[in-house]
């Protein structure tokens, strides 16, 4: 789960999670603590014992500040279940087992489940079009069918990014059918769905999942959950909010930092089932015990087949910089060597972790509303159980890379600017002293590179357990690495020379463009010598050039413009490629003044 990205929410994460573990793994030398906790009384801890587990949470105890609820199962026996902060500021109300948070992404794995089970009852068919439960999706040229839906592969862009790009911020209101009509916009599709995977953050899929579940049962996803997962596995505080303006009983409120205080952060979202659960510490624990209970029923097996990785047409898996993806939209990767499963939530002040081991039939996660990351106590409270079972250390002993020295000529054999277009990221290496360093665009100091035995290979030095190599080779006489992440599938990035426009060359990029779909206009302007973008809602980004006809920006909405050029060499339009958006068309208009 471990490759950098920039200028994207992936990127914020992956920086967050590795900066959280080296946190973690300093802390956790300074932290002894003993826990045996059972829900139904048979082992309890003594004052001192639970004082140590407390103190991890130690930054959330006070009154006045939001917090977290914490929970954790090892074996048959033990668990731990407890809140520490507060839920609301207002009314001074404590966080409990009960308390009830959002949790983001984590909602995506009842939205799928539920397809399954209408599957199971013989209502639908994973073959079936999704055109025959959402009519208003265009006849796209491929067929688009709930198994790509499902499998995460349907070539549709992601909606959280066309919002983006029209100037809407997280905490504008926006409902299902808002999602339904941004995602019904797009005219064709970015590949043959289910011949690649879509965009690893995209929330486009379970939110036609969550339609095709109400047309099909007649009743919201809401309902159907409540009746069929919900109330089955005793899960009685845990709902989908449809409607953001419904008030919900013993809710924790989201919080986001505000200088040394916090202020509300209120959610004005109605899109239910790839976000918009609620549910608390107690009903999270009581699902997770359903992955590993030895107890069967339809329901339990049907949870189970959500660690089952998602696929193509020809078998192959989703192997993600986090992790393979999985039905359930986890991600199983190697945590120091030890198979694991991790799944996150982050929408607006809430923010969840969930990480399980499954050969040691441990789960440990963390609620918050206190606009934190919050995978190291969670990761903290596993530790104490299995760190003398990871096969790996907690940081990469630099002194057992198998490595070799290169001369300052031969390193410099590798400096250039790269270019990966799909993902629209460019990064850069360089020497410095006898180091390659490895460098994002507009970074003024790099990470040190270690060279490895084999031809063109390094490894970037960090200070964790992370291992990120890359691999330099030739493509069509052009220089190119691969960058790999734990048992992700490698990303290639092509050498480029960095082009410079002047004040008049820039020109050609001016004017105006339009998009029918969005009922969008952009327009491109000079300020300050550098090509500008405007839009929607004030919206107004830089953008610089990266090869002929090429802009990037540090956004992720304009992460790459490739401008078009007609027969005769006018510009007549351009292209937006990003994390999430492939070759979406904006038209120059017409300049008739």
């Amino acid at each position: 789960m471990k490759n950098q990205k920039s200028t994207s929410v992936a990127h914020l994460l992956l920086i967050a999670f590795i900066q959280g573990k080296q946190k973690m793994y300093q802390k956790i030398f300074f932290i002894i603590f003993f826990l045996f906790i059972s829900a139904n009384g048979q082992s309890q801890l003594s004052n001192i014992e639970e004082q140590r587990i407390d103190s991890i949470f130690s930054e959330w105890v006070q009154s006045n500040k939001p917090g977290v609820a914490a929970g954790l199962i090892y074996g048959d026996n033990i668990q731990y279940l407890k809140g520490f902060g507060t839920a609301n500021l207002e009314s001074n109300r404590a966080i409990d087992q009960q308390t009830k948070f959002q949790v983001g992404h984590l909602s995506r794995q009842f939205t799928v489940l539920s397809v399954l089970l209408l599957e199971k009852m013989g209502r639908l068919s994973l073959s079936d079009s999704v055109q025959k439960f959402i009519p208003q999706l265009p006849n796209y040229k491929h067929p688009l069918r709930i198994e790509h839906l499902i499998n995460h592969s349907s070539g549709l862009n992601d909606y959280e990014v066309i919002k983006t790009l029209l100037g809407k911020e997280e905490d504008d209101v926006f409902t299902h059918n808002d999602a339904l009509h941004l995602i019904s916009s797009q005219k064709q599709l970015n590949f043959v769905p289910g011949t690649q995977f879509s965009y690893m953050l995209s929330k486009t899929e379970t939110t036609l999942l969550a339609e095709v579940i109400a047309k099909i049962s007649g009743e919201s996803l809401a309902s159907f959950t409540k009746q069929y997962v919900f109330d089955p596995l005793e899960m009685h505080n845990t709902l989908f909010n449809e409607d953001y303006n419904a008030r919900i009983p013993n809710m924790a409120y989201s919080y986001q930092i505000d200088g040394e205080g916090f202020k509300n952060k209120a959610l004005n979202l109605s899109n239910a089932g790839p976000t918009n659960l609620f549910t608390t510490a107690e009903d999270l624990l009581n699902w997770y015990k359903k992955f590993t209970t030895s107890t069967k029923s339809e329901l339990v097996e049907l949870i189970q087949q959500l660690d089952k990785p998602v696929t193509l047409n020809d078998g192959s898996t989703y192997k993600s910089s986090w992790g393979q993806m999985t039905l359930g939209q986890s991600f199983f990767h190697l945590e120091r060597g030890l198979p694991a499963y991790w799944q996150y939530g982050l929408v607006g002040g809430y923010g969840a972790n969930v990480f399980r081991f499954p050969e040691q039939n441990l789960t440990s996660f963390v609620l918050g509303n206190n606009d934190r990351y919050n995978g190291m106590p969670a990761m903290l409270m596993a530790n104490h159980f299995i760190e003398k079972e990871y096969p790996e250390p907690s940081t990469v002993d630099i002194s057992k890379i198998k490595s070799q020295k290169l001369t300052v000529s031969k390193l410099k054999e590798y400096e250039g600017h790269y270019w990966n277009s799909d993902r629209a990221l460019a990064r850069r290496f360089y020497v410095e002293g006898d180091t390659l360093r490895y460098a994002r665009l507009g970074q003024d100091q790099g990470l040190a590179t270690i060279p490895l035995l084999n031809e063109g290979g390094f490894q970037l030095k960090v200070e964790s357990d992370d291992i990120i190599t890359f691999s330099f080779t030739k493509e069509d006489e052009q220089q190119v690495y691969d960058v790999a992440s734990g048992i992700g599938t490698p990303y290639r990035y092509k050498k480029y020379q960095p082009i410079t426009y002047n004040k008049e060359e820039l020109k050609q990029y001016t004017g105006s463009f339009h998009i029918k779909e969005l009922s969008s206009i952009y327009t491109f302007s000079i300020q300050n010598d550098t090509l500008v973008v405007q839009g929607l809602e004030n919206l107004e980004i830089e953008l610089f050039p990266v090869i002929k006809d090429v802009f990037r920006s540090n956004t992720l909405q304009f992460g790459s413009i490739v401008f078009r050029r007609n027969k005769s060499g006018t510009i007549n339009g351009f292209y937006i490629n990003t994390d999430g958006i492939q070759g979406l068309f904006f038209t120059k208009l017409i300049d008739l003044g």
